[in-house]
């Protein structure tokens, strides 16, 4: 006996095999970003793009997303470079030298001095307090107001570099003169100079000041006549009225020493005043029993 069995859709099979496929188009939509790649943001500009995916049951739903990221960043750094041109280089401004002044007009004039046995301090184109000194000094010697300034016509005068002549030759060839009206110093050996300096010596005044070894009254004047140099002490020595520093003694307490101030104008307790300096070195000048005449011109 056969039996056959006739299958036929109707229409509730057909409408459940529908919803499968509809199912179907929407997963693919769903999962529109898996196995996509997206670039990192670098900030330099970089682009993201999200892939295209495409997934068809029938239905076809594309999906594309573009992103876009731009950074731009511009730094301008403009840095100014100084050249400063070194001393020996620099010229100064047309006019007198004073305090202050710089270049190479002030290296000549200090070059000039030096020649000259003055001690201008190191030849480095500053005018600074020695210069000032030796400029004193020069300007004494040669009648002029000693005011430090130099002018285009003693610049001149000192680059001549004339020799200094003795004040008292009738002393011999080694001797050192002290001319009270000038304040100057002058040393000579073998009937050359070797040193031409500012100095300030006593004052003229009377003094009474308290000491440790009590109250010393007397009258600060430098002694006047032919000496000779007696003995030294080498560094400092505290005296009742006072420190000296590296004193050659000429005439009992009256010495010539190195001091802090020497001033445009005669200052001291009696004792001849030289600038610090040219005390380190002054002693080496002289020897015991060279002739110091103290005088006024």
């Amino acid at each position: 006996m056969s039996t056959t069995r006739s299958t036929s859709r109707g229409p509730v099979a057909v409408l459940v095999a529908g919803l499968a496929v509809l199912t179907l188009a929407l997963a693919g939509c769903s999962g529109g970003n898996s196995g996509t790649s997206a670039a990192a943001d670098s900030g330099d500009g970089a682009s993201t793009t999200l892939a295209s995916t495409s997934t068809s049951t029938s239905t076809s739903t594309s999906t594309s997303t573009s992103t876009s990221t731009s950074t731009s960043t511009t730094t301008s750094t403009s840095t100014t470079t100084t050249t400063t041109l070194p001393i020996e280089a620099q010229t100064e401004p047309p006019g007198p030298l004073d305090g202050g002044s710089k270049g190479k007009r002030t290296m000549a004039v200090q070059q000039a001095l030096k020649d000259q046995h003055y001690d201008p301090g190191p030849i480095d184109g500053k005018y600074g307090g020695q210069v000032r000194l030796a400029v004193w000094a020069f300007q004494a010697l040669h009648g002029l107001p000693t005011d430090g300034a130099v002018s285009p016509a003693l610049e001149q005068q000192i680059l001549a570099r004339s020799p200094q002549p003795m004040l008292k030759p009738e002393l011999g060839p080694t001797h050192t003169e002290v001319d009270l009206t000038r304040q100057v110093i002058l040393v000579f050996r073998d009937g050359q100079p070797t040193l031409i300096s500012h100095v300030s010596t006593g004052s003229q005044h009377a003094y009474c000041e308290d000491t440790d070894q009590g109250r010393n009254c007397g009258n600060a004047i430098t002694p006047t006549g032919t000496f000779r140099y007696q003995r030294r002490v080498p560094g400092w020595r505290v005296a009742p009225l006072g420190k000296l520093y590296n004193p050659v003694y000429f005439s009992g307490g009256i010495a010539v020493h190195g001091a802090a101030s020497v001033p445009n104008h005669p200052a001291s307790h009696g004792c001849v005043r030289i600038p610090m300096p040219i005390a380190e070195y002054f002693p080496n000048l002289v020897a015991n029993g060279d002739t110091i005449q103290v005088f006024r011109s």
